[in-house]
């Protein structure tokens, strides 16, 4: 419903006009002789006004001058009873839209009602239009990207960034001409020829160039242009650019270290190797090539079970299916310690750490693995120091654990999960740091072995130790070992509700009650899995890492 302000109407008229309302358009709200425009106007927003012209029309006049000034966009009508072509020519003049006449005839609203429509859609339309026009303008200063227009070799309009990048205001821009911007006659000409050559979808010239800041320093952008109406060039060009001083700083110190990196990889005491999905090796460092006794050249493009994988272990376990269990899965393959072969055809343990490479859509490309020789020792705690240090850190920070503690206990339980005990797969539990804590939240299942022993005798670092703990593996219940290595208890049963532990499907009390604890102490927890091939790491209530092991 359109709502019209009727002003200077004589009230012997009023009744007429108010036929205009029985086309369910409109609704008329007359002007009281007590109230001023102003208040008028400011009490309720009105879709337009119409000013009653009269034989003496000054005061008309003044009254649509008026209501111009108080709101500038309100359409104007202004009628007289009859033709009054002076008087209708100052209406237009003082800020009318429309001059009617012959108001009072029969069908006159059969004409007034369409004009009125059309006037206000004609507002609303024009309202639409600056508010678009705002936001266009917001959303184009707001822009990381550069943009701008050039016209006869003239910028006609650039977005907020540009001045800000290259040090100028806008009114010193817009009209000049953008050779300023170029650093030499050479450069321009090449930046204009690839700008105004399309190689790309869509019309898009693309370059990548230097231009020049007013205080004559350089920014390397990249640099993409097309007509604004390939049909009619002439109407001008779009110009876009994106600063990349530090991407092509980036990308040449990078082309400088290539060789060193190379030689990184290549001098590097650990096997570096990347693997597609089918199992062929797509690269392997020389340390990783010459290790196994060959060169990078006769490993590159083969595939792993044949070369540096047999395709059975010692015991007996398929690893051409463990290759296909990597890939299929290779985020349970985080870390992964398997029997590996030589060109000789000596057998060697290796502790690898994958990595999956995914593409845009997450679909796994490839795997990167870097691997370490643990042959001399299950695991050699040299080569977990180096292996692990990086994610060790991360994994105790905010606890009371020494690091050397935490890897003598990692190396055991990984010990334990490969050999096993008598044959037999174990199933048990480390609880390290915040002792006290976690005796506190735990019962004794059996008597404690450890207990009236001297601290230094019960030290997990000391090597004798280690069979002892081993040996204590079978039972059930967790070791509870202190920050600083002492063995304060072994065959605890931890006594905490689960409810909120946060532990995958599949897994047992074990794993959700050291999930618990962990939640509510700064200690960390290793697990293994009875079923063997697993040990999973928990702090803060979850798991942090998972470590399959394979015969």
């Amino acid at each position: 419903m359109m709502r019209v302000l009727l002003v200077n109407l004589p009230e012997s008229r009023q009744n007429l006009l108010r036929e205009w309302e029985a086309c369910g358009e409109i609704t008329l709200h007359f002007l009281p002789e007590e109230k001023e425009l102003r208040e008028a106007l400011s009490d309720q927003d009105y879709d337009t006004a119409v000013v009653l012209g009269g034989p003496a029309g000054a005061p008309a006049l003044k009254t649509l001058q008026q209501i111009r000034s108080l709101d500038p966009s309100l359409p104007l009508l202004f009628l007289t009873e009859t033709l009054d072509v002076d008087q209708g020519s100052a209406a237009l003049q003082a800020g009318a839209d429309c001059y009617l006449w012959d108001y009072t005839r029969d069908r006159f609203p059969d004409l007034v009602i369409p004009v009125i429509r059309n006037l206000v859609e004609h507002r609303r339309r024009e309202e639409q239009l600056v508010r678009d026009n705002i936001t266009m303008r917001a959303i184009h200063d707001a822009s990381p990207v550069a943009a701008c227009v050039i016209k006869d070799h003239k910028i006609a309009w650039v977005n907020a960034i540009i001045p800000r990048k290259l040090g100028y205001t806008e009114e010193e821009l817009i009209g000049s001409d953008p050779v300023r911007l170029f650093p030499s006659d050479e450069e321009h000409h090449r930046i204009d020829a690839g700008l105004y050559e399309p190689a790309m979808e869509g019309g898009w010239g693309m370059v990548e160039g230097m231009l020049k800041r007013k205080d004559d320093a350089l920014i390397s952008c990249q640099l993409l242009s097309r007509p604004i109406d390939p049909e009619d060039p002439g109407k001008g060009q779009i110009v876009i650019g994106q600063d990349i001083t530090d991407y092509v700083r980036i990308r040449d110190l990078l082309r400088k270290s290539e060789v060193r990196y190379q030689d990184l990889l290549d001098s590097a005491n650990g096997i570096v190797l990347r693997v597609d999905t089918r199992g062929m090796i797509r690269f392997i460092n020389k340390f990783g090539a010459g290790f196994f006794g060959f060169s990078p050249e006769e490993l590159v493009g083969k595939h792993l079970v044949g070369t540096i994988l047999p395709r059975k272990s010692s015991t007996g376990r398929d690893l051409e299916q463990m290759v296909r269990d990597v890939m299929q899965n290779p985020e349970e393959f985080e870390v992964n310690v398997n029997e590996n072969v030589k060109r000789n055809g000596e057998r060697v343990w290796i502790a690898w750490t994958n990595r999956t490479i995914r593409d845009d859509q997450g679909k796994v490309m490839e795997i990167l693995t870097i691997g370490y020789d643990i042959t001399d020792r299950s695991i050699a705690k040299e080569s977990l120091t180096t292996r692990s240090a990086s994610w060790i850190s991360k994994f105790l920070e905010g606890t009371d654990i020494r690091e050397e503690v935490f890897e003598e206990v990692y190396a055991l339980a990984l010990e334990l999960s490969r050999e096993g005990r008598e044959g037999k797969r174990v199933g048990t539990t480390f609880m390290i740091g915040s002792a006290p804590e976690v005796l506190g939240r735990s019962t004794q299942l059996i008597l404690n072995p450890f207990e009236g022993h001297p601290r230094s005798a019960r030290n997990v670092i000391k090597s004798e130790i280690r069979e002892t703990v081993k040996e204590l593996s079978q039972i059930d219940g967790a070791f509870v070992i202190s920050g600083d290595g002492t063995i304060e208890a072994a065959g605890r049963y931890i006594t905490i509700d689960t409810s909120r532990a946060s532990i995958p499907k599949g897994l047992g009390t074990r794993h959700a009650s050291v999930a618990g604890i962990t939640q509510e102490t700064p200690a960390v927890g290793i697990v293994l899995s009875q079923s063997g091939g697993k040990v999973s790491l928990f702090k803060d209530g979850s798991i942090f890492r998972v470590i399959t092991v394979r015969e």
